[in-house]
């Protein structure tokens, strides 16, 4: 018993003064990394603010973000929407405006803004002499899309020409399971109050200070971003998976479709132009789901609307599944790589006919 207490005294003082050395090497030989790794951290930290509409983005920052294993440049504006070359101009009063809008597909996780679709939007939007604001935020869906709209012309000072409305396939897992709304008019989902919770900032307290667990994280992050996991997500497999669909997928269409309504009335009291772009998960590539309900329920709808209607989902259709999915989407996530924004972008101007 006392050779066992003793090989464990022993290793323990071997781990206490590894751990030691690790901090203090880290926190000096590595001291430019370890900023690095703050400045990215907290870029996540502070990107968010609770709002009456759940959540937005924080204004007027500037920095790193970390998406899984990649790094990528981020800036928000002082009106709070994420921002880059092309839509940095302060908005003209007299001017034609573009609103674009979505959930994280639209915010662009992973990707820096000039190489996203609402990024190339604005480039060409500017071109055209107007001005487009991106409006996309992680896990927006149909019930915040036109609180947050009234809301972002209230903050420009403008009313927008034309709203482009890029619809995900988890929106109506979000309207039908996530998001509720109180009597006033509040949407919550209960999930951004608390942020960052204890054992979050726990844990990159450990990888910031410590570069051996920095490398232990990254290899454990870098493993699960693998392509294989790139699918089997619910929130892409219930527009053809039929038990999917009664359990959620339905109740979640007509409560999608009753806050799309809203955002229509809000267009034609405005007198804009409405688009709305669908587009895939590498879910529904691998599925074959080119004719899927995402598609034929909001087409039917943008027509019901006299909203002009994207078919993002047909490009995505004309190779071979696997070899789309690498080509498009970042591995082991469901969001486009630069290549996949790119795609969409190209098929959304097509689609309008250069005409935002």
């Amino acid at each position: 018993m006392k050779r066992v207490l003793r090989f464990v005294g022993q290793t323990l003082t071997i781990v206490a003064i590894t751990l030691a050395l690790d901090f203090v090497v880290t926190a000096t030989v590595f001291a430019d990394l370890k900023a690095g790794w703050i400045a990215a951290e907290r870029g996540n930290d502070d990107a968010y603010i609770t709002t009456p509409y759940d959540h937005d983005i924080r204004p007027d920052r500037t920095g790193t973000r970390v998406w899984g294993p990649i790094s990528y440049p981020w800036r928000a504006d002082r009106f709070g929407f994420r921002t880059g070359a092309c839509a940095e101009r302060a908005p003209d009063p007299a001017g034609r405006h573009v609103f674009v809008i979505g959930d994280s597909f639209t915010e662009a996780l992973g990707v820096s803004f000039e190489t996203s679709f609402p990024g190339l939007i604005a480039c060409d939007v500017e071109r055209a002499g107007g001005q487009a604001w991106n409006l996309g935020v992680a896990s927006y869906s149909p019930v915040i899309y036109h609180l947050k709209i009234r809301a972002a012309a209230e903050r420009l000072g403008v009313r927008p020409s034309s709203i482009v409305i890029f619809l995900d396939l988890s929106d109506i897992d979000d309207d039908a399971n996530i998001y509720s709304v109180d009597a006033d008019g509040r949407v919550s989902s209960g999930s951004w109050g608390g942020w960052p919770r204890f054992k979050y900032q726990a844990g990159q307290f450990v990888v910031t200070h410590f570069s051996s667990a920095r490398l232990v994280a990254h290899a454990v992050i870098g493993s699960l971003f693998t392509y294989a996991r790139s699918q089997g997500r619910a929130r892409a497999r219930w527009a053809y998976d039929p038990k999917l669909m009664e359990k959620w997928g339905r109740r979640g269409l007509e409560v999608a479709t009753g806050n799309m309504d809203r955002l229509a009335a809000l267009c034609r009291e405005w007198g804009c132009r409405l688009t709305l772009v669908v587009y895939p998960w590498p879910d529904n590539i691998a599925a074959g789901d080119r004719d899927s309900v995402q598609v034929r329920h909001w087409r039917d709808w943008a027509a019901g609307r006299g909203a002009r209607f994207v078919d993002g989902f047909a490009p995505f259709f004309t190779g071979a599944a696997e070899e789309t999915i690498r080509g498009h989407f970042i591995a082991g996530d469901v969001h486009f790589n630069e290549r996949g924004h790119q795609l969409v972008f190209e098929t959304v101007r097509k689609g309008v006919g250069g005409d935002w």
